[in-house]
């Protein structure tokens, strides 16, 4: 009779064994089919809203010098409108702009846009008349006599941007990474791209799938504690012990 339980046993244990090792390699061939799925590229359309409010929060409540900052989204191309106070110059401006590059990860996060027309100057005031004058004088020689325009220098002063040509770089990292909600979400979902739609800005991501599941920090998908035959012998060491 004990022979017949131990092979009886044997047995079960074989099987247990056996089917643990199914168990684990369909875990694993799941696993790679939804990594192959999620490294996909999905988009993620934003609206001409949620992009202003986001600009709000994140640049204009952030930067002093700013006190307005939206944009109009067209198919392709935007136009940003800025009103900003520096050095007792208020000043409202206006220009079309393209999208050159986004990326935003956990690493990095930058805009990078092209100027594709100057800045038009909508209001423009000053702390005396002459100091007007002076500053639309500025602008002028910025645009006729040098043809560029000014924007990159007065971006550069309050440090908001650098422009090189016509290519403006922000690096919007300090402002996010405030947010920890924000930087949690770009651990696991990485913006690559973006382009513009009529009224949405359009984000082209894919899933960090190893952050999802939690296997950013070198954990294993399958470790010792999920070892059937420690469970069973802990059981088995209990029923001893109330024997």
């Amino acid at each position: 009779m004990e022979k017949i339980s131990e092979e009886f046993n044997e047995f079960i244990n074989q099987q247990s064994f056996s089917i643990w090792q199914q168990f684990v390699t369909q875990l694993q061939v799941a696993y790679e089919k939804m990594e192959d799925t999620i490294d996909q590229e999905f988009q993620i359309p934003v609206s001409e809203q949620q992009v202003n409010l986001l600009l709000k929060r994140y640049v204009v409540d952030n930067v002093d010098a700013i006190l307005d900052l939206h944009v109009d989204l067209h198919d392709g191309w935007f136009r940003l409108y800025a009103t900003a106070k520096i050095k007792g110059i208020f000043l409202e401006v206006a220009g079309n702009f393209g999208i050159v590059h986004i990326q935003a990860d956990k690493d990095i996060q930058r805009l990078v846009f092209q100027q594709l027309t100057n800045v038009d100057v909508i209001s423009l005031y000053c702390q005396s008349y002459f100091k007007t004058l002076a500053v639309r004088g500025a602008i002028w020689y910025f645009h006729q006599r040098l043809k560029k325009d000014p924007l990159g220098l007065i971006l550069s002063h309050i440090s908001l941007a650098q422009q090189k040509q016509d290519i403006i770089y922000v690096e919007i990292g300090r402002w996010l990474k405030k947010s920890k909600q924000i930087m949690d979400t770009l651990k696991k979902v990485q913006v690559n791209h973006a382009f513009v739609a009529e009224e949405q800005l359009i984000l082209k991501a894919n899933v960090n799938i190893g952050n999802v599941i939690n296997l950013g920090n070198n954990d294993v998908l399958i470790t010792e504690a999920d070892n059937p035959d420690i469970h069973q012998s802990t059981d088995n060491s209990e029923n001893s012990q109330s024997a």
